[in-house]
């Protein structure tokens, strides 16, 4: 009897320990990526599926990140429910023209992801799936695909404008910081001055041979004010302390550069600004570059990204995976996407929280935000 008491206490008390993990931004988390729970209707599902993508001819694998996502949802929803259509695989880089022969009542899966392209014309073979059952999956705006197919696009020109939208609600005075791979910043001073009528005051493109420390010298003027000093003191012919002092008129940083340079850029410019400045981060996508748990370099600083290159949990066929990338990510979504246009009798009223954010469908249009966050004492504020 001792012993069962000493037990429950020691359970209990185990228990207690355990509770501060269930923060609030532990539940933010788990809200972060979330499978709907819905009973679908197998029977209005697609039959026939044709999967039609590039594979890099850089790169030998079977498949690329996007058909391995769309693999990975659609076995994980296979064990759960039988559901075995026949699937097709298509790889435009090894077919020399469009005379392939094709299961015209098939559902399309056309991925055109700019990581997969490969430099070839992903056009030409486009109006042979031209059926209202055609997703086509990608991750640049184009205008010349056909109204008549359904397009999940994942952009990072929209997370990048979203993020403006809420920095505009901060900052009146910013300078821009953009790298040799998204070389933009002149398009985001354009879209700046057109929409919130404010002047973006600095520019600055971060590359490799130039340190971030001379970066913000020159940004924040710094030698500016050693020059003043040593002006004044040849003049009196003495020597004088001297604070540093940086200028007054920028109240906001956006970057948009990768997020290894974004590591580098921002302690930078705390050293150099003492007074504390508002940092913005649209990483630029390359190399799939994951935020960490306690991403420390990085206090303080707001950005936006899909929720599968954060710390948050994932799905349970998922919980093995250590390296993430967004293609993966964006093939895993377009799967669920058509089992909730195919299998859903109205699709209007279902939310997917998705790999790549939070996926609605207004009107027959697919639409996807992104996570805005803000990291805070190494934890994760999600602001959306």
């Amino acid at each position: 009897m001792k012993n069962l008491i000493i037990g429950i206490i020691l359970l209990f008390l185990f228990s207690c320990s355990s509770n501060p993990k269930s923060t609030i931004e532990r539940n933010q988390e788990e809200l972060l990526i979330e499978k709907p729970q819905i009973d679908y209707k197998l029977n209005s599902l697609p039959k026939d599926i044709n999967v039609i993508y590039f594979s890099d001819s850089r790169i030998d694998k079977p498949f690329p990140e996007e058909v391995k996502g769309l693999l990975t949802n659609y076995y994980s929803f296979s064990k759960e429910n039988r559901y075995f259509p026949n699937i097709r695989f298509i790889n435009l880089n090894k077919v020399s023209s469009c005379s392939m022969a094709l299961n015209r009542g098939a559902y399309n899966f056309i991925f055109l992801l700019k990581d997969s392209l490969d430099n070839k014309p992903y056009d030409l073979c486009l109006n042979r799936f031209a059926n209202k059952d055609t997703l086509i999956i990608s991750d640049f705006d184009n205008q010349s695909m056909p109204n008549n197919y359904k397009n999940f696009l994942i952009n990072r020109n929209d997370d990048k404008y979203e993020l403006l939208r809420l920095m505009s609600s901060y900052s009146n005075y910013a300078m821009i910081i953009d790298n040799e791979v998204t070389g933009d910043k002149y398009e985001i001073g354009e879209f700046w001055k057109k929409e919130f009528n404010k002047e973006i005051i600095e520019f600055s493109t971060f590359n490799e041979t130039e340190s971030s420390q001379v970066i913000f010298s020159n940004l924040l003027l710094l030698d500016q004010s050693l020059k003043r000093k040593r002006k004044l003191s040849r003049t009196i012919s003495k020597d004088l302390e001297h604070k540093i002092r940086t200028r007054k008129d920028i109240d906001a940083l956006f970057l948009s550069v990768n997020t290894l340079e974004a590591r580098s850029l921002k302690p930078a410019l705390d050293y150099n600004y003492f007074e504390g400045m508002d940092v913005f981060l649209a990483n630029d996508w390359e190399g799939d570059v994951q935020f960490l748990k306690t991403d420390k370099d990085l206090e303080g600083v707001i950005s936006i990204d899909i929720p599968f290159m954060l710390p948050s949990p994932l799905p349970n066929d998922l919980k093995s995976f250590k390296n993430r990338s967004r293609n993966f990510a964006i093939g895993y979504d377009a799967f669920e996407i058509v089992l909730l246009l195919k299998g859903t009798r109205n699709s209007n009223r279902t939310t997917y929280k998705g790999l790549t954010g939070k996926i609605t469908f207004v009107n027959n249009v697919i639409e996807r935000k992104s996570t805005i966050f803000r990291i805070k004492n190494g934890i994760y504020e999600y602001l959306n």
